[in-house]
């Protein structure tokens, strides 16, 4: 079961300095840092929050037990069902 942390790292997103994913990072790739769970209503982040296949979102321990039809299995299924490409991630280091 993945996270909308994991298909933010898949398409990108980057940290501060001290490790920090800022929620503007997550608007830059297309992605909510906060929502709420289709099942119990709780507000998620972005680091509980699972993607289900049908649009909305669930908490883990909500989702926990769905088969496959509704969540995602890894952060490149779901990232070609939402945005219908993967990103390939290349190395941005300078190399003087």
């Amino acid at each position: 079961m993945i996270t909308i942390l994991d298909i933010a790292k898949q398409r990108g997103v980057q940290s501060d300095s001290d490790g920090s994913i800022p929620a503007s990072e997550f608007a830059k790739v297309g992605l909510p840092f906060m929502g709420g769970c289709q099942h119990c209503h709780a507000t998620i982040a972005c680091y509980n929050a699972v993607p289900l296949k049908n649009g909305y979102l669930s908490r883990e321990a909500c989702a926990e037990g769905a088969s496959d039809e509704w969540v995602y299995t890894s952060a490149q299924e779901a990232e070609m069902d939402i945005f219908g490409t993967i990103t390939v991630m290349s190395d941005h280091s300078d190399s003087d």
